[in-house]
């Protein structure tokens, strides 16, 4: 700090130090801001020279992609073109086949459905033979139970007789009337229900 002369009628000295104390630190505080705002001002320098290079950077790359972009819309524009004619083309062709398949199809259709018609008249009169043939075994079945029930009306007859009588002796019998069954064909059960032919 600089020395002042003393002289009579002057300011205080304690005054005038203390005011040059207090300037002093401001004029420290404004320097150190000082110094802080020029780092900064550097630093913020570094960072424009640094953003501007890429800021180049950028505009290069835009300038990269922009060409790109045309060359992408160039070749899409030409591939579209090239696959709109290709999928003409190909509709035509599938037109064609789809044609010539469809008559093919009407062809083995009518073909089919003349076949069928003959295997159904075929399977219709395979039924009503079949039919008949039920028809014709239900009638002997109803004959064979008529003459199962009276053969077996005739054997308990003849177990009554043989019961009452067990001394009587009775020839065997060549044949039972309306039937001409033997025990050797037939074995006849009393519930009137098994009727089993031995072959």
């Amino acid at each position: 700090m600089p020395n002042f002369k003393r002289v009579i009628r002057g300011y205080e000295p304690e005054a005038v130090d203390q005011a040059w104390a207090e300037m002093d630190r401001q004029l420290s505080e404004a320097n150190a801001a000082n110094k802080e705002l020029r780092l900064q001002i550097n630093n913020l320098k570094e960072q424009n020279t640094e953003r501007g290079n890429r800021l180049k950077d950028y505009e290069g790359i835009e300038k990269d992609l922009r060409d790109a972009l045309l060359n992408a819309q160039r070749i899409s524009t030409q591939m579209k073109e090239e696959a709109a004619k290709e999928t003409e083309e190909l509709i035509q062709s599938a037109r064609a086949e789809s044609k010539a398949l469809i008559d093919e199809a009407t062809q083995i259709s009518e073909s089919k459905e003349a076949e069928i018609e003959l295997l159904l008249m075929d399977k219709k009169q395979k039924v009503i033979a079949v039919e008949e043939q039920i028809r014709e075994l239900t009638s002997k079945k109803s004959d064979l139970q008529a003459l199962v029930e009276q053969s077996i009306q005739h054997l308990d007859i003849v177990q009554r007789i043989l019961r009452d009588s067990p001394t009587l002796i009775v020839e065997p019998l060549e044949g039972l009337e309306k039937g001409n069954f033997s025990n050797d064909n037939f074995s006849f059960t009393k519930n009137h229900e098994n009727l089993e032919h031995d072959q």
